[in-house]
C-alpha cells in the first residue's frame, strides 16, 4: 500500500490535510468536508504518517490506543473502538453543552473504526482534587454536575440497554475483554450480572438485589467511563469529558455506581461523584460492591 501512495496523489492529499488542519487549528468551526472528499484510503495512509510526526514530537499518549496529531488532532484505533463513539460525541456536541472532542473524521476499518477528533484544552483530574481548595473542588463538582444533568437528560429511545446505536457495549466493570448486550430490558440487563458470578453466590446476591434490582430505573444517556483521566480540567474548572467508548444507554444509578468503580479509598473523587449526582443511589452502590467483591476480588 506505502509504494501505491508514495507519490503525487498522497503528496497532494497531505498538503490539502496540512491547509486544512491550519485553517482547523485557527478557527475550530471551519468545515472538513474538501478533505473528506478524498478517498478514505488516502486519509487513512495520511492519518498513519501524522501519528508517526505526532510520536516524534509529543510522544506518546496514556492510551495505547489513542495517539496526538499535529493542528492539535487526536487519532483513535484498536480493539473496541467503534463507529458508535464517534456517533455518540457528535450527538452530545450537538444536543448539550458538555465539553467533548469534535469528530473531524470516522473510517470503518478491520478493527472497528478509526475516528480522528479534535483535543481539548486542560488535563486529566487524576491527582489534582487534593490540592484543590473548598471552593474550587466546589465549583469543579457543579461543573460535572451540570454536565451529567444534560447527558442523563436524554432518555433511551426504547427500552434496550445497548449502545448508543442500539448494538453491543463495552463496560470493564461486567466484562474486560468483550463486548456485552444488547439488552432487551433493564431487567435483562439486570440477570446477565450473574452469568459473571459463582453459582453458589448466586441466592445469596439475588437476594440481596432483589429489592435493587425490580426496582424501575430510567434508561439514560451515560458516558458509563467516569474516571479521573477522562476528565479534565483547565484552572481547576471542567474542560472536557473524553474516552467515550463505553456510551450506552443504562439504568441512571450505573453512572454513579460505575465512577466509584475500584476507588473505594479514593476519598476526595467519592465525594465529588456524590455530589455531582444529587440523586441518592446508595443502595444501588451498596449492591454492586458485593458483586464486584465476587467478580473480582475488591
Amino acid at each position: 500500500m506505502a509504494d501505491e501512495l508514495d507519490g503525487p496523489i498522497f503528496s497532494t492529499s497531505i498538503l490539502v490535510f496540512v491547509i486544512y488542519g491550519y485553517v482547523a487549528h485557527t478557527n475550530p468551526h471551519q468545515d472538513n468536508r474538501i478533505w473528506l472528499l478524498l478517498p478514505s484510503k488516502l486519509r487513512l495512509f495520511a492519518y498513519h504518517r501524522l501519528i508517526a510526526i505526532g510520536l516524534r514530537l509529543y510522544g506518546r499518549t496514556t492510551s495505547t490506543r489513542t495517539f496526538r496529531l499535529p493542528f492539535n488532532l487526536y487519532a483513535k484505533f484498536g480493539k473496541n473502538i467503534r463507529k458508535s463513539e464517534a456517533e455518540v460525541m457528535h450527538f452530545v456536541a450537538q444536543n448539550t453543552t458538555v465539553p467533548v472532542p469534535s469528530v473531524v473524521d470516522c473510517i470503518e476499518v478491520r478493527t472497528g473504526a478509526f475516528i480522528v477528533m479534535t483535543g481539548l484544552p486542560g488535563k486529566q483530574i487524576r491527582g489534582e482534587l487534593r490540592f484543590m481548595a473548598p471552593d474550587e473542588k466546589a465549583l469543579f463538582t457543579r461543573d460535572l454536575g451540570k454536565c451529567l444533568q444534560q447527558l442523563h437528560a436524554i432518555t433511551a429511545p426504547d427500552s434496550r440497554v445497548s449502545d448508543f446505536g442500539g448494538g453491543p457495549f463495552q463496560d470493564y466493570r461486567i466484562d474486560h475483554d468483550g463486548k456485552i448486550g444488547p439488552f432487551a430490558t433493564e431487567d435483562e440487563f439486570h440477570e446477565n450480572l450473574y452469568e459473571y458470578m459463582l453459582p453458589e453466590e448466586c441466592p445469596r446476591l439475588k437476594e440481596l438485589a432483589r429489592d435493587v434490582h425490580g426496582t424501575p430505573h430510567r434508561l439514560c444517556l451515560t458516558h458509563n467511563d467516569l474516571s479521573p483521566t477522562n476528565i479534565l480540567i483547565e484552572n481547576n474548572r471542567l474542560s472536557g469529558l473524553v474516552d467515550w467508548e463505553c456510551a450506552a444507554w443504562l439504568p441512571e444509578y450505573w453512572e454513579y455506581s460505575k465512577s466509584m468503580y475500584c476507588r473505594a479509598e479514593a476519598k476526595e473523587w467519592i465525594e465529588v461523584m456524590k455530589m455531582a449526582h444529587p440523586q441518592n443511589y446508595q443502595r444501588e452502590y451498596e449492591v454492586e460492591y458485593e458483586f464486584w467483591k465476587r467478580t473480582f476480588g475488591i
